[in-house]
């Protein structure tokens, strides 16, 4: 078992303060851009109050959206996660943190240089990696320095018994690295017309469930024992979900491109391929729940706790969804409709960047030595949990069933846009209101709030590393 006070642990803990205020900011960046989206939608007036600029146009502000949702906020936060997980959990102290500190700049400066190539219009034909090829170059590198110090602090360290966040975590940053080559070299400038689409069906699946999943399951099984101090409910079962995961869901990406021009033969073989991934999702909904058996009362009062576990239901929602929508004869209904953009940003935004809220809210007191306020991150959690679940997501599900009826028919297509509109004029409030939660959530670090001691190190109960025992 790894020491209890891995040496210099805290010295970390300027790169990992560093790496949540970089994707704070990337956060209000994403969301911007996303409320700027929702009210091209909402209207022609609004459209008209935005005018005509080339650069808030919707197609870019779109890429804009995803790229620093995906690359800017939800990436940093894995960084600065992995950065204090991997030496708790190694007992050692960061490998090659000088190359770690100069990589924290440059990542974001990666990023910075993707997102003014997007909006200048340089964009490539890959969806969730369309910055031009320059700023992929610079994002690769940024992210072959996080996966040496991450992954090298890993197979360095000689822990023997890994707790599962590590596994998830060495997942996360090896299949990403080939995901993302594979993405903007065959996929950008080799395989052409349907070949490349088949291909790309690759990336968009495992930019989600092989760089973001792991990342986030890495957190829930990381902060569920050390919050309630006691070990995770199965660690045999855990491993189940990693390596069905590891293995299965790499295969499926094809389910993206149903009744396109693709192989048949490729599309069919996504649905049992999609299902299995049944078996991720519900390894970690049972070890969250026997783990929290008895302690439910505790989200009410434990912020991080609650953000994990209305995380989780999310969770259970998107994951039961995607299988479902590998059926084909579901497909003719949702294809293409905003039912496809709700279960997106039910998972991108819904599930993972809770929890990664969860996670910032339970680090910051010991990053500061001061409590967050309370009050703001109520606010925070409530005006998120409304605005999206209620303005957002049910409403453009909504849209998308009505839209898949529409097309069914033979009525023209403006009907279904006329049908549309009331529901993306409340998807446009609902970002308005999102912004100020994260405003909430920004005040609520910031405001100085009562002295803490940071007993981690002192309860030893509280260490993940004690979870692996059933």
């Amino acid at each position: 078992m790894p020491d209890a006070d891995p040496p210099a642990t805290h010295d970390e803990f300027g790169l990992v303060k560093f790496h949540i205020i970089a994707g704070i900011t990337w956060l209000f960046v994403g969301m911007l851009a996303g409320t700027l989206m929702g009210y091209r939608l909402s209207g022609a007036a609004a459209a008209e109050f935005i005018g005509d600029i080339a650069e808030l146009s919707y197609g870019r502000v779109r890429m804009l959206h995803t790229h620093a949702v995906v690359f800017g906020w939800l990436s940093n936060g894995f960084l600065a996660f992995s950065y204090y997980a991997i030496p708790k959990l190694t007992g050692r102290r960061l490998w090659m943190r000088g190359l770690a500190r100069g990589n924290a700049v440059f990542f974001q400066v990666a990023v910075l240089v993707g997102a003014i190539g997007l909006l200048t219009g340089h964009a490539e034909g890959v969806e969730y990696a369309e910055a031009p090829w320059w700023a992929d170059v610079v994002f690769a590198l940024s992210f072959v320095g996080a996966v040496l110090v991450n992954v090298g602090t890993i197979l360095t360290s000689g822990v023997k018994n890994m707790y599962v966040t590590l596994w998830y975590l060495i997942l996360g940053f090896v299949f990403t690295t080939l995901n993302f080559v594979m993405a903007n070299t065959i996929v950008a400038h080799v395989a052409p017309g349907a070949a490349g689409a088949s291909i790309e069906g690759l990336w968009i699946h495992n930019a989600v469930g092989l760089w973001v999943t792991p990342m986030g399951v890495a957190i829930i099984y990381y902060l569920l024992p050390v919050i309630l101090k006691r070990p995770i409910a199965s660690h045999k079962l855990s491993l189940l979900g990693f390596w069905t995961l590891a293995f299965f869901y790499p295969l499926g990406g094809s389910h993206h491109f149903f009744y396109s021009p693709t192989p048949w033969w490729l599309q069919v073989l996504a649905v049992p391929l999609t299902f299995t991934l049944i078996f991720v999702v519900y390894s970690v909904v049972y070890n969250f729940f026997a783990t929290m058996k008895g302690r439910w009362k505790e989200i009410a009062k434990d912020i991080p706790l609650r953000w994990l576990t209305f995380g989780l239901i999310n969770y259970i929602i998107t994951c039961t969804q995607g299988p479902f929508h590998a059926l084909l004869s579901v497909q003719q209904v949702i294809h293409f409709t905003d039912w496809v953009v709700a279960h997106a940003h039910l998972a991108l935004f819904g599930v993972f960047s809770w929890w990664v809220y969860a996670f910032i809210y339970w680090i910051w007191p010991k990053l500061t030595g001061r409590a967050y306020s309370r009050a703001f991150a109520e606010w925070h959690f409530w005006l998120t949990l409304v605005s999206f679940w209620v303005l957002y997501y049910v409403a453009d599900t909504v849209a998308g069933l009505m839209q898949g009826m529409f097309w069914l028919t033979t009525l023209p297509l403006q009907d279904s846009i006329e049908a549309a509109l009331p529901f993306w004029a409340t998807r446009a409030i609902s970002g308005v209101l999102i912004l100020a939660g994260t405003i909430c959530f920004v005040i609520s670090l910031a405001r100085k709030g009562k002295p803490v001691i940071d007993d981690d190190t002192k309860q030893p109960q509280a260490q993940p590393e004690v979870a692996h025992v059933e």
